[in-house]
């Protein structure tokens, strides 16, 4: 994947995350480099970054959710 279209799509599963969390943009920029599924769609091998926005939000709402216990 292009590298700028990477960009954008996280930005989008940002914004994404920022609205249905009802958390600030600045806080779900730290929420999500914080996760695994950040990690996955940074590396290539994964290919979740073919999945869509809503998906991945809600990856990663689980995953924070293992997280707190």
């Amino acid at each position: 994947m292009l590298e700028f279209t990477l960009r954008r799509k996280i930005a989008r599963v940002i914004k994404q995350l920022a609205e249905t969390l009802n958390i600030s943009f600045p806080r779900a920029v730290a929420l999500f480099y914080s996760t695994d599924t950040c990690r996955k769609m940074h590396d290539p091998k994964y290919q979740i970054h073919y999945m869509s926005d809503t998906y991945l939000v809600n990856d990663i709402i689980q995953e924070l959710q293992k997280k707190q216990g």
